[in-house]
């Protein structure tokens, strides 16, 4: 149970629609990570795995039940009795008082995983429980999707662990009661890096977006989509569009259009967080994208990187600045959530960062919610108190983006644009959403006088600072006469 939660509350009317937003940081003596968050009904529930030291395994599972206004209500936890680990990867609501959660356990005196389905009540009592045996020692990521049937069908990485660490792909379809129909093992994937990312059922078929299927296509991105049949044979394997890879999620529009949103590649570096609109051949009709491209990349978050609040509203998450290791934290790149909400042709209306000067925050999953805003959760990570490890992040925002109403003093800031490296030696980036299109950044020496002044004209911009002298300079951008970002720089 966790022992001590911070609640900024805030209550704000947008659009004459009350909406509640919040941030909850969820501390104990845990290590924790969170891979999905879900609003069933009036809450929010929250899939966790835990481990008991720095760096572990996290081979506990944990659901949190978590209020409106972002208040921990209750929390379970599964260090199940006989089982070697647990799970729990996955919350797929079913209506606004049941959902199903899945992950993978393993008995102690077992050789193989299983892959582990419950259905829950919003009180978080469990109505049913099953295990359906795999043929590998460890479950990994995970993905489900729902046919028009209403079958569901979950894909799962499975892997051998230490030492080989050789992974296959397992698919299981089952009814909403658990009972099972058919599955199907494809092994002839590349072993060292077989994966799962995202999973959708559109136009008669099943597209699995996965890892380690390039041999099979021209190109070599990391990323590739299984067309599955309804029997879940493996029927063509293609090239991801757009070159559209890793940590990615697919999302059905209609039965012969999908969303796809993940990290994109320009060369070697990565092109930060894109989206498109394809159809069902993988022919771009649509697309966009938000981040810094080059050598300090924004990775998308790594469980759920988008979200559909409706046609006209989609979300898009990730972090800037990140590394992919939750347990770095560089003072001059601080790591910070990073959301995006575009319309339906595609067209950025807003992004906005949440961060802090003493922690990095690393983005997991995103989910869009039922007053129009949109939940993140993620990991909290204070280099100067390594012994707190890992902590869950979450921040409830309203439709345009903002945390209103917070007191002055929060730890947990909005900004419309980030100043990066800080310190820093030869250029400044000023990384900006398109909201704030053609404002100006102003950079000061400590008498007042401009030395530097950048049109932010781009949502990315760079300022040559090589010839300044060692120092302090205040900043501010000016948006439409008024400013709307400040702070201090400062060259060693």
């Amino acid at each position: 149970m966790k022992k001590h939660l911070l609640i900024l509350l805030l209550f704000g009317m947008i659009s004459s629609q009350a909406q509640d937003s919040f941030i909850s940081v969820l501390k104990d003596s845990t290590e924790d990570i969170p891979f999905s968050i879900k609003q069933i009904g009036s809450n929010f529930f929250l899939a966790q795995r835990y481990s008991l030291e720095e760096s572990g395994s996290w081979r506990q599972a944990r659901i949190s039940k978590l209020n409106a206004s972002g208040k921990l209500i209750s929390t379970y936890s599964y260090p199940l009795l006989g089982y070697l680990n647990t799970g729990l990867s996955l919350i797929y609501p079913l209506n606004n008082s049941d959902f199903l959660v899945i992950g993978g356990c393993r008995l102690e005196n077992m050789p193989f995983a299983q892959l582990w389905v419950m259905k829950m009540d919003t009180s978080l009592n469990v109505i049913w429980d099953k295990k359906f045996m795999t043929n590998q020692p460890y479950t990994s990521n995970k993905a489900i999707t729902e046919n028009p049937e209403g079958i569901l069908v979950i894909g799962s990485a499975l892997t051998t662990g230490s030492p080989s660490h050789l992974y296959s792909l397992f698919f299981l379809e089952i009814t909403k009661d658990g009972d099972s129909i058919k599955s199907n093992y494809l092994t002839n994937g590349d072993p060292s890096s077989a994966d799962i990312q995202s999973f959708i059922f559109i136009s008669g078929q099943y597209k699995a977006f996965v890892d380690g299927f390039d041999a099979f296509t021209t190109n070599n991105c990391y990323t590739q989509i299984l067309q599955l049949d309804t029997s879940l044979n493996l029927i063509e394997v293609r090239s991801t569009p757009l070159w559209i890879d890793s940590y990615l999620t697919a999302e059905k529009i209609d039965n012969g259009r999908y969303f796809l949103t993940g990290m994109a590649y320009s060369s070697l570096n990565h092109y930060d967080i894109t989206i498109g609109k394809f159809d069902t051949n993988e022919d771009t009709l649509l697309y966009n994208h938000t981040g810094s491209p080059g050598a300090v990349p924004d990775y998308s978050a790594w469980k759920q990187c988008m979200t559909i609040s409706n046609n006209n509203s989609i979300y898009t998450g990730g972090t800037t600045n990140d590394n992919s290791l939750f347990y770095t934290c560089n003072s001059n790149y601080m790591k910070k959530f990073m959301l995006s909400n575009y319309d339906s042709l595609l067209n950025c209306r807003w992004t906005y960062f949440y961060g802090c000067d003493t922690a990095c925050l690393t983005l997991s999953t995103i989910e869009a919610t039922s007053d129009g805003g949109c939940i993140m959760a993620g990991m909290y990570y204070n280099p100067d108190y390594p012994e707190n490890m890992l902590d869950v992040i979450v921040i409830k925002v309203d439709s345009i983006g903002l945390i209103t109403g917070l007191p002055d003093n929060k730890t947990i800031t909005t900004h419309q644009a980030i100043v990066y490296p800080n310190p820093g030696q030869d250029y400044i980036v000023i990384q900006s959403g398109p909201q704030i299109a053609h404002s100006e950044f102003r950079l000061y020496n400590t008498s007042g006088q401009l030395v530097r002044h950048t049109n932010l004209n781009n949502t990315n911009e760079q300022s040559d600072v090589s010839s300044l002298p060692s120092g302090v300079y205040p900043w501010q951008i000016i948006h439409q006469g008024k400013t709307i970002e400040q702070g201090k720089w400062v060259k060693p």
